[in-house]
Protein backbone atom coordinates (compact mmCIF):
# COMPACT_ATOMS: atom_id res chain seq x y z
CA UNK A 1 0.00 0.00 0.00
CA UNK A 2 1.03 3.84 -0.49
CA UNK A 3 1.41 6.37 1.79
CA UNK A 4 0.13 9.52 2.18
CA UNK A 5 0.97 12.15 4.44
CA UNK A 6 -1.59 14.63 5.76
CA UNK A 7 -1.27 17.93 7.44
CA UNK A 8 -4.10 18.89 10.06
CA UNK A 9 -5.92 20.67 7.76
CA UNK A 10 -6.39 17.22 5.87
CA UNK A 11 -6.92 15.25 9.12
CA UNK A 12 -9.55 17.57 10.71
CA UNK A 13 -11.81 16.47 7.69
CA UNK A 14 -11.77 12.79 8.71
CA UNK A 15 -12.53 13.89 12.09
CA UNK A 16 -14.97 16.21 11.26
CA UNK A 17 -17.21 16.21 8.65
CA UNK A 18 -16.94 19.51 6.37
CA UNK A 19 -16.12 19.69 2.60
CA UNK A 20 -13.49 17.39 1.27
CA UNK A 21 -14.48 14.87 3.92
CA UNK A 22 -15.75 12.11 1.84
CA UNK A 23 -12.22 12.20 -0.20
CA UNK A 24 -10.29 12.05 2.60
CA UNK A 25 -12.25 8.83 4.16
CA UNK A 26 -11.78 7.66 0.76
CA UNK A 27 -8.06 8.01 1.20
CA UNK A 28 -8.12 6.41 4.59
CA UNK A 29 -9.72 3.51 2.70
CA UNK A 30 -6.45 3.07 -0.15
CA UNK A 31 -3.40 4.71 1.64
CA UNK A 32 -1.28 3.84 5.19
CA UNK A 33 -1.81 7.05 6.68
CA UNK A 34 1.62 9.27 7.99
CA UNK A 35 0.74 12.64 10.50
CA UNK A 36 3.41 14.19 12.32
CA UNK A 37 3.63 14.68 16.30
CA UNK A 38 2.65 18.27 15.91
CA UNK A 39 -1.14 17.38 13.83
CA UNK A 40 -1.66 15.56 17.27
CA UNK A 41 -1.14 19.22 18.77
CA UNK A 42 -2.66 20.90 16.06
CA UNK A 43 -5.66 18.80 15.96
CA UNK A 44 -6.12 19.18 19.64
CA UNK A 45 -6.33 22.80 18.85
CA UNK A 46 -8.71 22.56 16.03
CA UNK A 47 -11.55 20.55 17.36
CA UNK A 48 -10.96 22.84 20.70
CA UNK A 49 -11.64 25.98 18.22
CA UNK A 50 -14.60 24.38 17.28
CA UNK A 51 -16.17 24.08 20.60
CA UNK A 52 -15.33 27.67 20.83
CA UNK A 53 -17.15 28.50 17.70
CA UNK A 54 -20.17 26.31 18.78
CA UNK A 55 -19.26 24.45 15.84
CA UNK A 56 -19.70 21.44 18.18
CA UNK A 57 -20.10 20.60 21.49
CA UNK A 58 -17.39 19.80 23.76
CA UNK A 59 -18.92 16.39 24.49
CA UNK A 60 -18.19 15.97 21.36
CA UNK A 61 -14.89 16.58 20.99
CA UNK A 62 -13.88 14.23 23.74
CA UNK A 63 -15.27 11.77 21.61
CA UNK A 64 -13.61 12.65 18.63
CA UNK A 65 -10.09 13.19 20.33
CA UNK A 66 -11.14 9.34 21.74
CA UNK A 67 -12.05 8.11 18.38
CA UNK A 68 -8.34 9.84 16.74
CA UNK A 69 -5.83 8.77 19.67
CA UNK A 70 -7.38 5.25 19.06
CA UNK A 71 -6.48 5.54 15.13
CA UNK A 72 -2.98 6.95 16.18
CA UNK A 73 -1.91 2.96 16.20
CA UNK A 74 -2.53 3.07 12.73
CA UNK A 75 -0.90 5.79 11.50
CA UNK A 76 2.73 6.35 10.62
CA UNK A 77 3.34 9.11 13.19
CA UNK A 78 6.77 11.05 12.46
CA UNK A 79 8.85 12.51 15.41
CA UNK A 80 10.71 15.96 15.81
CA UNK A 81 14.25 15.55 15.79
CA UNK A 82 16.53 17.86 14.08
CA UNK A 83 16.94 16.83 10.85
CA UNK A 84 13.11 18.49 10.62
CA UNK A 85 13.89 21.51 12.71
CA UNK A 86 16.47 22.64 9.75
CA UNK A 87 14.36 21.60 7.25
CA UNK A 88 11.60 23.69 8.69
CA UNK A 89 13.81 26.77 8.87
CA UNK A 90 15.07 25.95 5.37
CA UNK A 91 11.42 25.94 4.27
CA UNK A 92 10.82 29.11 5.57
CA UNK A 93 13.66 30.85 3.69
CA UNK A 94 12.91 29.14 0.32
CA UNK A 95 9.30 29.06 0.53
CA UNK A 96 7.80 32.19 3.06
CA UNK A 97 6.01 28.68 4.65
CA UNK A 98 4.76 29.72 8.11
CA UNK A 99 6.23 27.93 11.06
CA UNK A 100 3.84 25.23 11.70
CA UNK A 101 3.36 25.16 7.67
CA UNK A 102 7.18 24.56 7.18
CA UNK A 103 7.28 21.65 9.85
CA UNK A 104 4.40 19.99 8.05
CA UNK A 105 6.26 19.71 5.17
CA UNK A 106 9.53 19.31 6.65
CA UNK A 107 8.10 16.08 8.60
CA UNK A 108 6.77 14.51 5.16
CA UNK A 109 10.01 15.10 3.70
CA UNK A 110 11.32 12.59 6.12
CA UNK A 111 9.17 10.15 4.18
CA UNK A 112 10.54 11.57 0.57
CA UNK A 113 11.80 7.95 -0.13
CA UNK A 114 8.71 6.49 -0.31
CA UNK A 115 6.67 8.86 -2.81
CA UNK A 116 4.05 9.80 -0.15
CA UNK A 117 0.88 11.46 -1.47
CA UNK A 118 0.90 14.89 0.33
CA UNK A 119 -2.60 15.78 1.36
CA UNK A 120 -2.81 19.66 2.59
CA UNK A 121 -6.26 22.05 2.27
CA UNK A 122 -3.57 25.17 2.03
CA UNK A 123 -2.58 26.31 -1.37
CA UNK A 124 0.55 27.73 -0.43
CA UNK A 125 1.63 24.85 1.07
CA UNK A 126 0.73 22.85 -1.56
CA UNK A 127 3.00 24.56 -4.40
CA UNK A 128 5.41 24.51 -1.76
CA UNK A 129 5.47 20.43 -1.75
CA UNK A 130 4.66 20.57 -5.38
CA UNK A 131 8.17 22.31 -5.62
CA UNK A 132 9.73 19.58 -3.51
CA UNK A 133 8.78 17.14 -5.93
CA UNK A 134 5.77 15.95 -3.64
CA UNK A 135 2.62 13.99 -5.76
CA UNK A 136 -0.25 16.16 -4.08
CA UNK A 137 -4.09 15.55 -3.85
CA UNK A 138 -5.24 18.07 -6.32
CA UNK A 139 -8.87 19.35 -5.40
Amino acid sequence: MEIAYLDTSALVKRYHKEEYSDIIDEIFEKYVISISELTIVELTSALRKKVDEKEIRQKEMFRVLTKFYEDLTDFIVLKFDSEVISNAVDLIIRYRLKTLDSLQLAFAIKLKDYDPLFISFDRKLINSAKSEGFKVLEI
